[in-house]
């Protein structure tokens, strides 16, 4: 066990990532504002000495973390991906960084990135960020011990681990904890609704058709289950969501599906504390592969019964450890059994929510997740070793960025195309900076 920091005899760390207040979950943020405040919460509960830098996806952002180091000794910084990451490593600072892998973002943008036959300028970017973090964070994190493997592969392949760390493994695996709030208690006692729920982001690897398909088939069957959905549209999949309103629109249950969009925290509590099951629909790709699934544990913490689909190493987790129902992907009419399942039968229910417990109060609990981050916080250091390869991506913004750019345009649309691109960003930015 990591002893406890004691106010005044360490120096403080810097947490880069996004606290919610410049931005909202609709632009793909949700999962930074979740994990940064667990991370936040979590260090704080050891006593740790924390500030908070905020900073959104603009990388004039790095000016903002350059004067949050410059007033106050900090003897690391923790910093949550995607971009408040990046901006910590494109800040400079030779401090201690430990980086936070909140996603498999190559793989999320192989999802929604660019129309075929079209350059895949989404997906640079995205490797470039994804090369910036690896070849300067010094120790790193992910929510699935899956990622966790992804990224001690990278490192190797950027030649970032030799000799000098050859008894280290810089990546570790830290999920989602348990939360300490109220125990879900379902819907009021003279309520006889089935309430199922689902909140965030209809994401691009966000499997709405299943889970319309399974919805009805339950609906059909039961006439006490309901759907409430609390968050929907993000930026980069906006057709997921508008796709399974669609189909609401056109079912003979529609007044039972209740799309209230994004909302307040306190009223996302009241949505999750009178819920009776809650469920999410993963498509088979790479990111349900090695992404995460944090929401699930939310719902875990408050006692819901979840009902998923296989793929995301959180529904191995749910399986083994009876903390809900899980089906194979695609599988409507399965998917619906298992909502009619929980309805019909209390006990069942019961013997989740008593799995669930034990989770939050064993291997789910807060000081047992982050014990490798508070172990490092204690005594932080720089990972040993000079990087041996060249990253795939250069930096953003870099020259070589820049030159990649220009290449890859020019050999799917032409010089031309490729110069007034460039030339029309680089525009942008020198405006941008002179307002």
């Amino acid at each position: 066990m990591t002893a406890l920091p004691q106010e005044g005899k360490m120096s403080g760390i810097l947490l880069v990532g996004n606290d919610g207040s410049n931005s909202h979950p609709s632009i793909g943020a949700g999962a930074c504002i979740a994990r940064t405040s667990r991370f936040l919460h979590a260090l704080r509960s050891r006593n740790f000495p924390v500030d908070v830098c905020s900073v959104t996806s603009r990388l004039s952002s790095v000016s903002a973390v350059r004067d949050a180091l410059s007033r106050r000794h900090y003897s690391c910084v923790v910093a949550i991906s995607p971009h408040p990451a990046e901006i910590a490593a494109l800040a400079g600072t030779e401090l201690p960084m430990w980086i936070d892998m909140n996603g498999m973002h190559p793989a999320e943008i192989h999802l929604s990135g660019e129309a075929q036959g079209q350059p895949r300028l989404e997906m640079l970017r995205m490797l470039a960020l994804e090369n910036t973090l690896l070849s300067r964070g010094d120790a790193f994190s992910a929510p699935s011990g899956r990622q966790v493997s992804s990224i001690m592969g990278e490192l190797y392949l950027l030649g970032r681990l030799d000799h000098a760390s050859r008894h280290l493994i810089p990546a570790k695996p830290i999920p989602h904890c348990a939360l300490d709030v109220p125990i879900s208690t379902g819907p009021l006692s003279d309520n006889t609704e089935f309430s199922i729920i689902s909140t965030g982001s209809f994401n691009s690897w966000f499997d709405e058709k299943t889970l319309f398909d399974a919805l009805e088939y339950a609906m059909k069957r039961d006439p006490n289950i309901t759907f409430t959905a609390t968050g929907g549209a993000v930026e980069f999949a906006a057709d997921k969501y508008s796709s399974f309103m669609k189909r609401i629109a056109g079912s003979e249950f529609k007044e039972r599906f209740k799309m209230v969009g994004w909302v307040s925290p306190d009223e996302l509590n009241r949505i999750q504390l009178q819920a009776s099951a809650a469920t999410y629909t993963d498509l088979p790709c790479g990111e349900t592969l090695l992404g995460a699934r944090t929401r699930a544990l939310d719902w875990i913490s408050r006692g819901i019964p979840v009902v998923c689909t296989r793929g995301a190493e959180i529904s191995e987790d749910i399986g083994a450890g009876g903390m809900g129902i899980v089906v194979p992907s695609g599988d409507a009419k399965t998917l619906g059994e298992a909502y009619l399942t929980l309805a019909s039968k209390p006990e069942i229910n019961e013997a989740i929510r008593l799995s669930q417990k034990n989770w939050r109060e064993g291997p789910g609990r807060m000081d047992t997740v982050f014990e490798p981050l508070f172990h490092w916080c204690s005594s932080p250091e720089r990972l040993k070793g000079k990087q041996l390869c060249q990253s795939t991506v250069p930096r953003v913004s870099s020259s070589r960025y820049r030159m990649m750019v220009f290449r890859h345009i020019a050999s799917m649309k032409g010089s031309g195309a490729a110069a007034r691109f460039l030339w029309t960003s680089l525009t942008a930015k020198i405006t941008k900076k002179g307002h």
